[in-house]
């Protein structure tokens, strides 16, 4: 019998990497196993449907995503993933992160069990992520300020989902810090744009919620120089009043949640650019959603900085926005007609391929 792994997380978003890390272990022959939580965080539901291979562990329901209810949700988790742990006995354990109680459980289960290695891959930053002001003193983040900072020097090795990152945590963690990005797999995706250019079409993707900024993105179809249609595909709490105010400006066409890459596409296919903003006082270096729109040859219209920042700047993928800048639609028509420059950029940091040699790379230093 190879290598035990098991690689743990609490949220069904980020299953889609748990499956590309479970098949790069598997293809060196580990005996890999994988638990998620069967409570979907974006829908506030249980569930029973799961991604590929991973085994769903009871978590206790939650309503609001800014909650004492969610904090003791995933801590009972983290107590009994790790409970589990301790039954399995891995060789290496890849720990997705937040939660930050998983980051405290494994703290613990290190110390019980020393030579067991530990990956631990941030792929947010609790409390720094999060739409609050970190100064207010409040309970729930109070607690949730140290959990990440105290307990994260258990981890052998810190993988991050972006650079963006490393300037906080390498300030708390003394080990080494990798960056992986979020991948993609789609073999039978084919590009072939053609927007209506007397239009300015734009596309939103992904989860619609609290940390969206829906004024910010009004504020830029306003400073348009051609009127917008706005293609909205993804779901969330905010779904009805992020529609609803952005039809005062511009025409809003929702096609709901789709994952299947052949519907997508000609949605995509439609559009000259995909809207990335966000709320400022965030700290995210990177989103996923920006794989999608990559990967569709897409430029962005972006505030996030870091990573990002750097990728529209590098690969002329987008524009990078300042409050009140008057977006040109000829810059992004150019932009989407040269779609394949942006390709390459997909290609050469966000594929499957790319995600398995660098996980690999780090387990390999890791186990030595």
């Amino acid at each position: 019998m190879g290598m035990k792994v098991m690689i743990v997380t609490c949220f069904e978003s980020n299953e889609e990497r748990v499956n590309y890390i479970y098949d790069a272990c598997l293809s060196r022959g580990y005996d890999v196993k994988a638990i998620s939580s069967d409570f979907s965080h974006i829908r506030k539901e249980k569930r029973d449907k799961f991604s590929g291979n991973i085994m769903l562990l009871e978590a206790k329901p939650y309503k609001k995503n800014m909650s004492v209810e969610r904090m003791l949700s995933h801590h009972e988790f983290a107590k009994d993933a790790f409970a589990l742990l301790s039954e399995y006995k891995p060789d290496l354990i890849w720990l997705i992160a937040p939660a930050n109680s998983l980051i405290a459980e494994a703290d613990k289960y290190k110390k019980r069990n020393p030579e067991t290695k530990m990956i631990i891959d941030i792929i947010d930053m609790w409390p720094e992520s999060l739409p609050v002001d970190l100064n207010k003193n409040i309970l729930p983040f109070n607690i949730w300020r140290n959990i990440r900072s105290n307990h994260i020097n258990c981890a052998d090795h810190l993988v991050t989902e972006c650079d963006f990152y490393h300037e906080i945590l390498s300030k708390e963690y003394k080990g080494k810090i990798d960056t992986i990005y979020w991948a993609r797999n789609n073999k039978d995706v084919i590009n072939d744009p053609k927007p209506d250019d007397n239009k300015l079409n734009l596309v939103y993707i992904g989860s619609i919620n609290n940390i969206i900024d829906t004024q910010k993105i009004k504020s830029i179809i306003q400073n348009c120089d051609k009127e917008v249609v706005l293609h909205v595909i993804g779901e969330g709490e905010n779904t009805d009043s992020f529609i609803n105010e952005l039809k005062e400006v511009c025409e809003v066409i929702y096609h709901g949640a789709i994952r299947d890459e052949k519907e997508k596409s000609p949605i995509f296919d439609k559009c000259h650019a995909g809207i990335n903003v966000y709320r400022d006082n965030l700290y995210i270096g990177f989103t996923t959603k920006c794989i999608d729109y990559f990967e569709h040859g897409l430029p962005i219209i972006n505030n996030i900085k870091g990573d990002t920042w750097k990728m529209v700047e590098e690969y002329d993928a987008g524009i990078n926005i300042t409050d009140d800048m008057k977006i040109n639609s000829d810059i992004l028509t150019k932009q989407r007609k040269n779609y394949q420059k942006i390709v390459d950029l997909y290609n050469r940091n966000f594929t499957k391929e790319v995600f398995t040699d660098r996980c690999l790379k780090v387990i390999d230093e890791v186990m030595g």
